[in-house]
This record gives C-alpha cells, structure tokens and sequence, in this order.
C-alpha cells in the first residue's frame, strides 16, 4: 500500500501490512453498503477544493501555490456574482479572499461558542468594511456638553412613551450594506424633534 504525503508533496511513503490473525466468521453482507431509497451519495455541500482545505489545513501553508485557491474563489465568484475590472484586481481579490477565509478557518477550529462563514463581503479588506460602516475615529474631543439634567430635576414622566403613536417616529429603513447607521440615527432624532416643534407651534 503507498500512501502520498499530501502535505509537502514530496514522495510516496509505502507501508507494508502483516496479519497474524483473523476471523472470518462474519458474514460477507456486513461489507455490503446500506441502501436507501431516501437518501442519495452525492457532493458535500460547497466548494469541494475548500473541504480539502479543512481536512488538511497545512497544505494552505507549505510549499507553492495550489491550485485549490484559484478553485475556491471561483466557486465564490460564480455564488455571487463577482466581477473585476482588470487581472490585477482579480489576483488583488483573490489574496484577500484566501486571507479571509484562513482567518475563518482558524477561528472556526479553535471550538468558540460561535462559528464563521464567508459571505459576499469575503474579498473586502478590513479598511473596506470599516468604510462600509460609516464610522471614522478621531482622536480630536467634539467639545460635547454633559445633558443639562438640572433643568428637568421638578418634571414628573410617564412611566413609558411611545413617540410612533403620535407621528414622530417614522417607519424603519433599510441601510443594506451601506453600513450607515449612525445617519438614519441622527436623521431620526431630527425628523422627531422637528415633528414636536411644527406640531407645538
């Protein structure tokens, strides 16, 4: 029996197998595989070339490029759609994807309390996706003033009040992936305070 080191692609290793006993009282029909009409052999689910990935992490690491990588973008692209401007970007794309999916890889080994899965943002850069979610850190102070609580000290509240029975809260959007959160907040809070102004005066 020769057995092929799939990890550095180097040889084939032989391995010689010696029996000094058996039984051959079981029955022929224990090696007869189960049929059942309900269920059928098939692929795994996926991308093929990223089931070998996961059986044999290492290979991604040593030796030279492997043609899995060019199979599991493809499958990615063709899953949603994905096309590039030039062979560079492509080859760009492709990097980051591989990156990605090593990251999600290695954390889906580790046996968190949670699992990760590529979606349709898996050739995106880190610096990409912080764009897409609209929030820019600044070490500058904004000069905020504390809420003047003094002011409102004597006023007796309800206990609860929900602003959409009276028209200042407008139906949710839809942000799709513009990551914008922080504008439809903002744009909200406005929209209801100048609902209580005009409906006030």
């Amino acid at each position: 029996m020769r057995g092929y080191n799939s990890l550095l692609g180097s040889h084939y290793d032989k391995y010689e197998i010696s029996y000094t006993d058996f039984d051959n009282s079981f029955p022929p029909s224990i090696f007869d595989i189960p049929v059942n009409e309900t269920k059928r052999c098939g692929l795994l689910p996926g991308s093929v070339a990223e089931h070998r990935v996961l059986a044999n992490p290492m290979e991604d690491l040593v030796g030279r490029q492997r043609p899995w990588a060019h199979q599991v973008f493809h499958h990615y692209r063709r899953r949603f759609g994905r096309q590039y401007g030039s062979a560079r970007e492509l080859e760009h794309r492709q990097r980051v994807f591989v990156h990605n999916m090593r990251f999600v890889h290695s954390k889906n080994r580790a046996a968190l309390s949670f699992s990760l899965a590529l979606n349709h943002l898996a050739d995106r850069t880190p610096q990409e996706l912080a764009a897409l979610r609209g929030r820019r850190r600044s070490g500058v102070p904004n000069h905020g003033q504390p809420f003047p609580t003094e002011h409102y000290a004597g006023i007796i509240l309800p206990e609860s009040l929900d602003w959409r029975l009276y028209g200042a809260v407008t139906p949710v959007k839809d942000q799709a992936v513009c990551g914008s959160c922080w504008s439809f907040a903002t744009t909200g809070a406005m929209e209801g305070a100048l609902f209580l102004k005009v409906r006030a005066g």
